[in-house]
């Protein structure tokens, strides 16, 4: 039985001869603690920004009652659809100013600004100001803090990354199942309202906010530290000026020319034409089917708290069986479940898709990063998540109102069909790129 080979042949700072950055010269010696601590800081980030935004569902239903009555599903739609293409867009740039600058300036800045804009949003009356709000200012901060936060997680774990990476993305889950929850029995008490349910929902995010500023402290300072009690002689030092900014161009140029980091881009742009029609449209399905608005309300709960274990066990699976394999896997399946939509006739099959599709959608989000990790160097690692996560910025925007004028114009058979096609496109795409690196079909990639 021949031996699986759990390396892979990729472009490194040896075979560029590029001297290795700084703190990773001579690696510091960071506690498990601080590793943990970071863990968590990106854990209470992700609850809070992309969880949040996993409960847009619940607002697209609210407002076209309420506020936005007098505007169509697709154009309420916009609201996630801007706050999405911020959120995924900016990625590129906050992956490489982490990896040049390291992660406290954007993660205080979108920290605040993501309590900010709630405050905007329970002044909102109408379209133009809900856009402005929580879509543009929004996705702008939760691009600054969540980026940062889940690289930095990547820099400190090297081992078992795609589990780190998917117990802080379970965050984005849990808040998913959590704030829609919240949301709906603040808005439902009548001594409340939207306006100070927005309030609350802000007051509640400053102390998880803070605990995350607190764990933004890169290896780099940690090294930084280290050095200052025991100085290393000169000769040690990395290249500074012009030297250094010419060995960053050629690490940026040799991520690029990778083909498996441009096929696995491709992949995710194509699969997030899709994978977001659920989370959002799921609720007003269940609706329109006449299965009661707290159900309603609910199945975006359901969809969140699956893609929770979703995401944290994939990612332990794919640290032994392989990141592209299982992210496969988790692809192909999620487009089988999506062309099974509209079959769902009956509460406990909603349920119980709602929790299927949850489940093996949350696979895609966790390891789509580990993906992205494993075909980076350590000096390009937020470059490389930056880039793959930017590459849906797009896509991810564009689905969320052709959702909704497909579901107007056709139903939602066409959309259970639109989702499923390009979730099972962006699967042959991944298929792909796991062949560049490895054309043995048995092989961990």
């Amino acid at each position: 039985m021949c031996s699986i080979n759990y390396s892979f042949k990729q472009p490194t700072r040896h075979d560029l001869d590029l001297p290795t950055p700084r703190w990773h010269q001579k690696t510091p010696n960071i506690r498990t603690p601080r590793a943990w601590l970071v863990i968590f800081g990106a854990f209470t980030c992700a609850f809070c920004t992309v969880g949040f935004m996993n409960s847009f569902g619940i607002f697209q239903e609210y407002y076209a009652k309420n506020q936005l009555a007098s505007d169509s599903a697709s154009t309420i739609a916009w609201l996630g659809a801007i706050s999405i293409l911020f959120l995924f867009g900016i990625s590129v740039i906050s992956g490489a100013m982490l990896d040049m600058f390291g992660p406290k300036l954007m993660v205080y800045s979108g920290s605040v600004g993501m309590v900010f804009a709630l405050m905007m949003i329970s002044l909102c009356h109408k379209f133009y100001q809900f856009l402005l709000a929580q879509g543009v200012l929004l996705g702008i901060s939760m691009a600054l803090s969540t980026w940062p936060m889940l690289a930095l997680v990547g820099q400190y774990i090297k081992v078992k990354r795609a589990a780190a990476l998917g117990i802080v993305l379970a965050g984005s889950s849990l808040g998913g199942v959590i704030w829609p929850i919240v949301i709906d029995r603040l808005l439902k008490n009548p001594k409340i309202g939207f306006p100070w349910t927005m309030r609350i929902v802000g007051f509640i995010m400053i102390p998880l906010f803070i605990f995350s500023c607190v764990a933004a402290k890169s290896p780099e300072t940690q090294m930084q530290s280290v050095e200052s009690a025991n100085p290393e002689p000169a000769e040690g030092k990395a290249v500074d000026g012009p030297g250094k900014k010419q060995q960053r161009k050629e690490q940026v140029l040799a991520l690029f020319r990778q083909p498996e980091l441009r096929l696995l881009c491709l992949a995710i742009f194509i699969i997030y034409f899709g994978m977001f029609a659920p989370f959002f449209y799921t609720t007003s399905y269940a609706v329109e089917m006449g299965f009661g608005t707290t159900l309603a309300f609910y199945t975006v709960s359901i969809v969140n708290g699956a893609s929770f274990f979703g995401r944290i066990l994939p990612g332990i699976v794919a640290d032994r069986y392989g990141k592209f394999n299982c992210c496969i896997l988790a692809t192909i399946s999620s487009g089988l479940i999506a062309l099974c939509w509209t079959k769902v006739t009956s509460v406990a099959g909603l349920v119980l898709w709602s929790a299927a599709y949850g489940f093996t959608s949350g696979g895609i989000l966790s390891l789509q990063q580990a993906c992205a990790a494993q075909v980076a160097t350590s000096g390009t690692l937020g470059l490389a998540i930056g880039s793959v996560s930017g590459s849906a910025a797009l896509s991810a925007m564009a689905n969320v109102p052709i959702s909704g004028a497909l579901v107007e114009k056709y139903g939602y058979l066409s959309l259970s069909i639109f989702s499923g096609v390009s979730l099972l496109v962006g699967g042959v795409l991944l298929i792909a790129a796991r062949l560049v690196q490895n054309k043995n079909l048995r092989a961990i990639v």
